[in-house]
């Protein structure tokens, strides 16, 4: 991601959610108290480019339930596109690391003479 910590993230978004103009975000970031922190962007133009280079969120749907006894409110079920929730998750930089599609070898013993078959890419 283009952020280099959680700390450096949360001002980008409280600046991008914030409805200062580039003019004032500019303002803000060139004040020496600002300039003193380790910030990866320095102007209003490059906060807004390193945003826009973030993948798009998953669009959530709503669906009203139908129920058989009378509600004060009609449930809603949020889901999303299964497939695009895997493609989601599965390029997802910080999961990079976590998923690997590689066979593996589990065996029984230090002594390697048995190996268990009883997990998904558990194999030869």
């Amino acid at each position: 991601f283009p952020w280099a910590s959680r700390q450096e993230w949360g001002f980008a978004s409280w600046l991008l959610e914030s409805h200062l103009s580039m003019a004032a975000i500019d303002s803000l970031l060139s004040l020496e108290i600002i300039k003193n922190i380790p910030l990866s962007s320095f102007s209003a133009k490059e906060l807004r480019t390193c945003a826009e280079t973030l993948p798009p969120g998953l669009l959530w749907l709503c669906k009203m339930l139908m129920t058989e006894y009378p509600t004060k409110e009609l449930p809603c079920l949020f889901y999303c596109n299964p497939i695009e929730c895997l493609q989601a998750l599965l390029s997802h930089p910080l999961f990079e690391s976590h998923i690997s599609f590689v066979p593996r070898r589990v065996w029984m013993c230090a002594a390697k003479i048995c190996c268990i078959y009883d997990e998904w890419l558990s194999g030869d």
